[in-house]
């Protein structure tokens, strides 16, 4: 039990009439009471019986997250809480070392740069103990943490910043230059930068990383400018700060932009620590102290989450600044770590590897995947290599998406179904909607997943518009997020996804679902990798086109491969939609937070078919 339960709601004459009301569901659902179902996942919540009745009596601390990690941690101080691992040596902060750096920033940023309460910080840092302190310490004064993503170029560095009105901007020194231009053009006074090994001490490597910097211009000469050694003695160490509002906004980070608008998502304190908070109750194996390999950076909203995740659970978080899906299983090798989150991408680098030997996992508890779905035949050849290696526990395959602050479901190795992403977190709720009419589906029928969780989005920051076309409030007040994924849920609250609305095609009078297709040439031998995308075509308006990443990649592999997936496709699914072209790849496209970009694959496919009709118009001209 964490140390904030005795301040939390417990007894039942302090209960809300949505507790009161979850734990006659939990009844019904196990068996205790006796009732008909609704048959709509929703109204019967079917996964809070796999949650203890205590959980559904307690309530998810209102505080910053600075004071949630503070009040888990105050008893461990002497406790590694992080551990910068890289190439050039490593340096360990216990949880005391981290309180007195975050409260000595925080003493900086208010007396040197003016920082105040509701104040907007950008904060464009690498996956560094910095990156840490200026989470924490922004939220410890109320200020709102905005990060921006360092790789970002001029365009969008300018576009982001201009729309977040900020007033003082942290980065690392590569991107100084760009910084000082654009930051001069929108009237941003306070900019701050530091080199990403700042808080190695290996002297010799950082005077290297300075001195070029210096002769590309990227350190500033304004000490001002430069990260400020931090006073373990701060005159701020533990204060309390008045600065909790319940709703209120703590943090604004954008999503990826590659397939949609690209958005701001407003989230407030209580996103955060709700999504910890429901977390007690998930991998459970997992103890104080472990060892957390995080490759997640914290200007991605999962990077932020399970940092937080980490530290309130009292992990010996690794910070790594290599997130190359190529090294991933040599930093698992190295550190064996209890817990791990990557994307199918990371994991899928441990099938069939001679470099996976037996005992090298046997420190593995929760191999957590996320950010797009999982084949069900990778996901067993990822389990078989786990296995192999000596892992406690097989691939924890979760949903969920910025706007809901993190995951919202986790499918703990076996304990779901295969080709599933779990249950709802314990204070979450979803329904199945039909595109159509608007009307909530009963259990194992298809259509839009819409997701309520107390760690939802306020809003998209400055955008009306897409703010209402995501959030839908029903008659009852709730705030449903539309996630635009076609899925349904079974009678156990598990949730399988079926594919996204918008990679839907239709193909003559035909739904075409890609990771349905996916699916099935993923489980044909030899296929390493694939992509289902849509190719406009005169007669069908869309086809479908593979594109494939093979084992061995010769012709005639190819032409098995290519006939074996028009065979399963017009068996499983139907001659009506097999594919009309084939491509053959090195490597698939990948988003730059490492998913597979099928709208960039696409619009390259398109790209390619226009330049060929062009020069067939030529041809037929001359």
């Amino acid at each position: 039990m964490d140390t904030t339960t005795k301040n939390l709601k417990f007894y039942e004459e302090d209960l809300s009439e949505e507790q009161i009301r979850n734990l006659y569901l939990r009844k019904l659902a196990t068996g205790e009471i006796q009732g008909p179902p609704t048959g709509k996942p929703s109204m019967d919540k079917p996964h809070l019986k796999f949650y203890p009745e205590e959980a559904l009596k307690l309530d998810f601390p209102k505080m910053t997250m600075y004071d949630y990690l503070k009040e888990q941690s105050k008893n461990h101080l002497d406790d590694i809480a992080i551990v910068f691992d890289t190439d050039f040596g490593k340096n360990e902060i216990t949880y005391g070392e981290l309180f007195s750096n975050i409260d000595s920033l925080s003493e900086t940023l208010q007396r040197i740069y003016g920082i105040r309460k509701g104040d907007k910080v950008a904060v464009s840092l690498a996956n560094t103990p910095e990156s840490v302190y200026a989470f924490y310490a922004l939220s410890k004064m109320g200020a709102i943490y905005c990060p921006i993503d360092p790789r970002a170029n001029e365009y969008g560095l300018e576009r982001d910043l201009k729309d977040l009105n900020v007033k003082m901007y942290i980065g690392i020194m590569d991107n100084y230059k760009k910084v000082k231009k654009v930051s001069e053009k929108l009237g941003i006074k306070n900019v701050v930068v530091t080199s990403p090994i700042n808080s190695l001490n290996n002297k010799m490597v950082k005077s290297l990383y300075i001195s070029q910097k210096f002769l590309e211009g990227n350190v500033p000469f304004s000490l001002k400018r430069r990260w400020p050694k931090l006073n373990q003695n701060s005159s701020l160490n533990f204060a309390n700060f008045d600065v909790y509002e319940e709703g209120s906004l703590a943090a604004i980070s954008y999503t990826g932009g590659t397939t949609g608008v690209h958005k701001g998502v407003e989230l407030s304190n209580d996103a955060l620590n709700n999504m910890v908070f429901s977390h007690r109750y998930i991998m459970e194996n997992v103890k104080r102290g472990d060892v957390f390999m995080n490759i997640l950076p914290q200007f991605m909203i999962f990077g932020m989450f399970t940092l937080h995740l980490a530290l309130c659970r009292g992990l010996e978080t690794h910070l790594l600044l290599d997130a190359s899906p190529e090294n991933f299983l040599k930093n698992l090798k190295r550190l064996n770590p209890a817990m791990a989150f990557g994307g199918p991408v990371h994991w899928e680098t441990l099938i069939d590897n001679s470099e996976v030997i037996p005992g090298c996992l046997s420190n593995m508890k929760a191999p957590v995947s996320g950010g797009e779905s999982l084949p069900v035949v990778k996901e067993r050849k990822i389990n078989e290599s786990l296995i192999k290696g000596g892992a406690q526990e097989t691939i924890c395959n979760g949903f969920g998406a910025s706007e809901l602050g993190g995951s919202v479901t986790l499918k703990e190795g076996n304990k779901s179904r295969e080709g599933t992403v779990g249950i709802l977190h314990v204070y979450d709720n979803a329904k199945i909607v039909n595109p159509n009419t608007g009307e909530e589906e009963y259990y194992n029928n298809v259509g839009e997943l819409y997701v309520t969780t107390p760690s939802l989005m306020l809003r998209y920051h400055n955008n009306e518009e897409e703010s209402n076309k995501a959030i839908k409030v029903s008659e009852d007040g709730t705030r449903w997020f539309a996630t635009g994924d076609l899925a349904k849920i079974d009678e156990d609250g598990t949730i399988e996804l079926v594919g996204r609305i918008k990679r839907l095609f239709v193909c003559g009078l035909n739904n075409v679902y890609p990771p349905e297709m996916e699916e099935l040439i993923s489980s044909i031998p030899g296929v390493k990798k694939c992509a289902v995308v849509p190719i406009p075509d005169a007669e069908l308006r869309q086809v479908p086109k593979v594109h494939f990443v093979i084992e061995n990649d010769t012709e005639e592999n190819r032409s098995k491969i290519q006939d074996a997936t028009q065979a399963l496709i017009a068996e499983r699914i139907g001659v009506e939609v097999l594919p009309r072209y084939y491509e053959f790849n090195d490597d698939l496209k990948y988003t730059p937070n490492g998913k597979v970009d099928f709208e960039g694959i696409r619009k390259d496919d398109i790209q390619k078919m226009n330049i060929v009709s062009e020069k067939q118009k030529v041809k037929t001209n001359k």
